[in-house]
């Protein structure tokens, strides 16, 4: 089996990887939402307060959009500057993304 790469069209079966299907759990569990209507339509995201600029290639990329979008509402409810949030691991950030309820 030959995997696709980052730059074709992605969307087969929407296969997550292990960190982003843990990424997109947290989020789902904070109320963002996940939704495809066809295969060339592409990957949206949603919550009560906001939602992805547009549609995005692949659920993977929709995951870290949102991810990104959670990131930044934490950082700023929590006053974490971005630079000590890019060096977490995905650990701390899922628990403070969560401790926030970023949505």
């Amino acid at each position: 089996m030959f995997k696709k790469s980052k730059g074709g069209s992605g969307f087969k079966n929407s296969k997550l990887s292990g960190d982003d299907a843990s990424r997109k759990e947290i989020l789902e569990g904070l109320g963002y939402a996940f939704d495809s209507a066809s295969k060339k339509s592409g990957w949206h995201w949603s919550t009560e307060d906001a939602s992805s600029d547009g549609n995005l290639p692949t659920e993977g990329e929709a995951v870290a959009d949102a991810w990104r979008d959670a990131g930044e509402r934490t950082q700023a409810a929590m006053n974490i500057p971005a630079e000590t949030w890019e060096r977490m691991g995905l650990k701390e950030q899922a628990e403070l993304v969560q401790e926030s309820g970023a949505r």
